[in-house]
């Protein structure tokens, strides 16, 4: 095997390990008290859901941390539907 990629292996896995575990330590408090203000219906659900959505809020965290900054809830879908039902509501 290459030298050089022997030598990057285990930056590239200290990386990934500071990642997933910043991720973990953010996803706990998330998924247990802060995912009402992204997603209002997600609101008193089971535990069976918040162990589910964990290892996404993990390996995802970056986006749900720059949604909670800006407050943004779910978003809208935008597509030919809904645009053309806005078009003739007008």
């Amino acid at each position: 095997m290459n030298s050089f990629a022997i030598a990057v292996v285990p930056h590239v896995l200290s990386i990934l390990r500071i990642y997933f575990t910043i991720g973990a330590i953010f996803a706990i408090p998330f998924v247990l008290y802060l995912v009402r203000f992204v997603d209002p219906s997600a609101r008193g659900l089971a535990l069976g859901f918040r162990l589910l959505i964990f290892p996404g809020v993990c390996v995802f965290w970056p986006l749900f941390v720059w949604r909670l900054i800006r407050r943004k809830q779910t978003p809208i879908e935008r597509n030919i539907h809904r645009l053309r039902a806005q078009q003739n509501a007008a």
